[in-house]
């Protein structure tokens, strides 16, 4: 029996020099020089070369991102006869996965998140940190009695796993949070290396500003059930999913309840897009069927679960 299968989609973080690999240059090319010719982005340049520095830089990334993970998802369906029962994307992975879903057109979408990485970096400046080892209702609690003391703003922003959430916030916040945690038992406190603060009320502008051009947007219902990170929850329906895409710019990214939904359908899980983020992830999270369509033994390994 066919067993099912999830793709996800990673977000910033995962993007690396040279990950728009020759093959998929080769393969896809007309898309490339589609999508450099409406952004005004050479995206061969900025992802293998990136001379101005550029790649890390929230409005670039966004789209360089997009446009890696949706050529890796053209791979997949090259070489996989399988719909996937479950699509995923870990923040601006959300977009990969409504692309890949049929949801939003493709180059709509690549539109779509070049102004929303330029509206994220309008936002006050602040601060992301990975904290390792804490129960997150403590540092829910952390991140609520800052807040109020230094009437600053920090709260969880990505919810990894059980033993892993980035809180978000400004600077002043984000480094006692990460000081207090780490009193009260953390393994790990690390502030990370981002251009902007994600998913905290410091994009509470962007996101209100964001809404009046998604608005404009032409989404409708998804061909394979999305998991939506705001809710964790799939949707049928489109204006609920412009909602939880403002929604994800301001609110925490509830990724271990999507591996949790995930996991009751016992697919294997296969990472569509530059990097192993996910994997880790996935694997943290008690999966342990996961596969990267980036490896060049990509399908002999799928074919093992088959046989």
């Amino acid at each position: 029996m066919t067993r099912p299968i999830s793709l996800l989609f990673p977000g910033q973080g995962s993007q690396a020099t040279g990950m728009l690999t020759q093959d998929l240059i080769s393969t896809y090319k007309d898309i490339i020089d589609e999508a450099s010719n409406l952004t005004k982005i050479d995206f061969i340049s900025l992802i293998n070369n990136d001379p101005e520095n550029c790649l890390n830089k929230t409005s670039f990334t966004q789209p360089a991102l997009l446009l890696t993970s949706y050529l890796y998802f053209l791979k997949f369906k090259s070489i996989v006869n399988i719909n996937p029962t479950y699509m995923a994307g870990h923040s601006l992975g959300e977009y990969s996965a409504l692309v890949a879903s049929d949801s939003i057109d493709f180059f709509d979408a690549l539109e779509l998140v070049h102004k929303r990485g330029l509206l994220m970096e309008s936002a006050p400046k602040g601060l992301m940190a990975a904290i390792m080892g804490l129960e997150l209702s403590n540092l829910k609690d952390i991140c609520s009695s800052v807040q109020t003391q230094l009437e600053s703003i920090v709260s969880c922003a990505n919810l990894n796993s059980h033993s892993q959430t980035v809180i978000a916030g400004s600077e002043l916040a984000v480094n006692r949070v990460c000081s207090i945690a780490k009193e009260s038992g953390a393994k790990r406190a690390i502030v990370l290396n981002v251009s902007v603060a994600s998913h905290c009320e410091l994009m509470n502008e962007p996101a209100s500003l964001f809404s009046d051009y998604l608005d404009k947007t032409n989404i409708t219902i998804p061909s394979t059930n999305v998991i939506h990170n705001y809710s964790a929850e799939t949707s049928r329906n489109e204006s609920e999913i412009k909602k939880n895409l403002v929604n994800q710019l301001t609110s925490s990214v509830k990724w271990f309840e999507t591996m949790d939904e995930i996991k009751k359908n016992d697919s294997i899980v296969i990472e569509c897009g530059p990097g192993k983020v996910l994997q880790g992830l996935a694997k943290s999270n008690g999966i342990s069927d996961i596969l990267s369509i980036t490896t060049d033994d990509f399908e002999s390994k799928l074919k093992d679960f088959y046989e």
